[in-house]
């Protein structure tokens, strides 16, 4: 989906309802939200105070004014303080401002009049001119508006919030994605979706904070400010309206420019994700890359993704870059009258040169906190945006939707498929009235040429497809009735490209029971034909494999893969093409130990050698998505033009 397609289906409606969603994720946490809120309030409340000791260095004590002469009040949090000093010389003055400035910077680390826009607790980490690597900082998004240690509490206490918070939104994304159809990865990219997954998610932590904290904070602290201001500094009105007008200034800035943001924030996601998937791919097939001599053209290709993620991220930045500059334009000639007005008053007596560093330092914290709520939906369009591919993934059907509500505790006697066809999402015939039949205790092989449709027609057995039309069958009954999970839980499966995780030997062969002893596990490696390997690793079972499988072969991690297969207690076992990378002499090992394993499960094995299924209860030839023939393989192969026959004499010259 372009983002200009994208962008449209967020419409303002859609983007409230995406806020609504968001939000209730961080809702569990409302009290420890609540907790930073009384925190960000203090110091906000805090801040108040820092200019406040310039203004007695300067009045007080370098101009020597009495303290009861100055023209402005002191406002009520300040005129206690201001009292005790009524007494002292400008010395004591002096001695009396530097203990209590020195109690500031223990508690909030700031003192002066731009010290409390600066020094502030937050920590972040170096990040590159893309939204990935912006993300990171947003997944451990924490900050103070002062220092010290208030400061210091504060920044470690929103830091748990954010993690807890990314933690279960993340979490939750990626259950999502495993639950999803096997088919949903198909023509989507894995690297898209770990984009979405990892750098997509953190989103909801400034989104969180813009709606939850920013609103209220920052109105609390226009409020202050401008309260002060009209208690103290009411001898001119300028300043009063000024104050009053920063945060409508900001605001409509930012409203002119909802729809660009929101279209450059889902262009800079989508230049990532592709940036993501380049190397994803390139990573995975960095064998045929080598061998064929492709690094220079992978090489290329990842640089033209990057360098299009870093394009797409600067467009973004250049939008916030202009409505910064156009407030501030705006700001600045604000600035301008108020600056000439104050001078006159001062110079006609009705504010001292105090008052001035008062006033200057009042000014940005309310530039700081008019720009916060002015750029509030401004950010949220930004990150509405990753909200939104996020919440694409988790609003699929999964797998779980498909299932029914009763639990299947075993299969006891067989399995059916009745009159089943199936086909892909794009159209594409995969099966076509498929009848298929297996029981425990019997051997069932699935057999024809390469696109035949075995796959798909065993992924109906554990429910990784459903039936387009027809109907799966568990000992008489419907298995839709049944949950995906307890009917996978029925089914082990040996895939045809074997998984093997960055794990121990062990570890790996014990995925499909991990309650298995280890005696179960050697047993299983050995009916496997992998004990012989496995037994001359550096650690035995306790070997790690690296990633993939590394440091295996094709054959071993094959056989590491049946072995994990075997010790499932499922009682049907589907192996696709489980001899396909072994030699003859080990398969001729894992045929005869199937035979013992046929006893006490359905096996059901996909093969193109048919040494492997020749002593099958059942076979079923399959040809262009359909069953052309069904019986064992003498009798199949006593048909004189039978299609079983023609395969089996193309693969061995003759028909014993």
């Amino acid at each position: 989906m372009t983002a200009a397609a994208e962008e449209a289906r967020i419409s303002a409606g859609r983007t409230l309802r995406l806020i609504g969603r968001a939000l209730a994720y961080a809702w569990p946490l409302r009290y420890r939200l609540l907790v930073k809120m009384l925190l960000s309030m203090l110091a906000v409340s805090s801040i108040l105070i820092l200019p406040w000791p310039m203004k007695v260095l300067i009045d007080h004590v370098v101009l020597a004014m009495p303290i009861g002469d100055s023209p402005t009040r002191y406002p009520p949090f300040v005129k206690p303080l201001v009292g005790l000093l009524d007494d002292l010389s400008p010395v004591g003055i002096a001695i009396a401002v530097a203990v209590f400035t020195a109690f500031l910077v223990a508690v909030m680390g700031a003192i002066g009049n731009g010290a409390a826009q600066e020094d502030r607790a937050q920590g972040n980490l170096s990040q590159g001119q893309d939204t990935a690597t912006r993300s990171e900082n947003q997944a451990n998004m924490s900050a103070s508006l002062v220092s010290g240690l208030l400061g210091l509490f504060e920044y470690r206490y929103q830091l748990r919030i954010t993690h807890r918070l990314n933690h279960t939104f993340r979490s939750a994304a990626f259950a999502k994605l495993v639950r999803l159809p096997i088919t949903r990865f198909h023509d989507t990219s894995i690297g898209d979706a770990v984009y979405r997954v990892m750098y997509d998610t953190p989103a909801i932590s400034r989104l969180c904070y813009d709606l939850w904290l920013v609103p209220t904070v920052s109105a609390v602290n226009i409020g202050l400010v401008i309260w002060v201001t009209s208690y103290s500094f009411s001898a001119v009105q300028s300043v009063i309206w000024a104050a009053w007008a920063l945060a409508p200034i900001a605001l409509l800035g930012t409203l002119l420019a909802t729809g660009l943001i929101r279209r450059r924030s889902i262009a800079s996601r989508q230049a990532g994700a592709v940036t993501t998937a380049t190397m994803e791919e390139g990573i995975n097939n960095v064998i045929a890359v080598q061998s064929l001599g492709g690094s220079q053209l992978e090489r290329g290709h990842f640089e033209q993704d990057s360098e299009d993620s870093f394009k797409r991220y600067r467009a973004l930045q250049a939008v916030f870059i202009g409505v910064f500059l156009a407030q501030l334009a705006v700001i600045f000639g604000l600035m301008i009258v108020v600056f000439y007005d104050v001078v006159a008053a001062i110079v006609a007596g009705l504010y001292t040169p105090g008052d001035f560093a008062v006033m200057f330092a009042y000014f940005f914290q309310l530039l700081g906190s008019s720009f916060a709520i002015g750029n509030l939906w401004f950010n949220v369009q930004d990150n509405v945006a990753g909200i939104d591919r996020v919440f694409q993934v988790m609003d699929l059907p999964d797998d779980q939707s498909s299932g029914g509500s009763d639990e299947l505790q075993t299969i006891r006697e067989c399995v059916r498929i009745r009159a089943a066809s199936y086909s892909y999402p794009d159209g594409t015939r995969a099966l076509a009235e498929i009848d298929f039949e297996g029981h425990i205790g019997e051997m069932v092989a699935l057999v024809g040429a390469t696109g035949a449709g075995k796959s798909t027609l065993a992924y109906l057995l554990p429910g990784y497809l459903a039936p387009t039309d027809g109907y799966v069958e568990i000992d008489g009954e419907d298995a839709s009735r049944y949950t995906i999970e307890s009917r996978r839980a029925q089914v082990a499966f040996v895939f045809q490209e074997a998984v093997i995780f960055d794990d121990t030997v062990a570890g790996n062969i014990a995925l499909g029971n991990p309650q298995a002893t280890r005696e179960e596990i050697r047993r299983a490696a050995e009916v496997a034909g992998a004990w012989e390997f496995i037994e001359k690793l550096p650690d035995g079972l306790d070997s790690g494999l690296g990633r993939g499988g590394s440091k295996l072969s094709v054959g071993q991690k094959q056989r590491i893969a049946i072995a994990r297969g075997l010790i499932a207690n499922a009682p049907v076992l589907v192996l696709d093409e489980p001899t396909a990378s072994l030699d003859p002499e080990t398969e001729a090992a894992l045929v005869s130990s199937l035979e013992a394993e046929r006893g006490r499960r359905l096996l059901v094995v996909i093969a193109h050698r048919l040494s492997t299924i020749r002593s099958a209860d059942r076979i079923y030839f399959m040809e262009d998505g359909r069953v052309t023939e069904t019986g064992t393989h003498d009798t199949l192969i006593a048909r004189p033009d039978g299609a079983y026959r023609r395969f089996a004499e193309l693969q061995f010259g003759t028909t014993h």
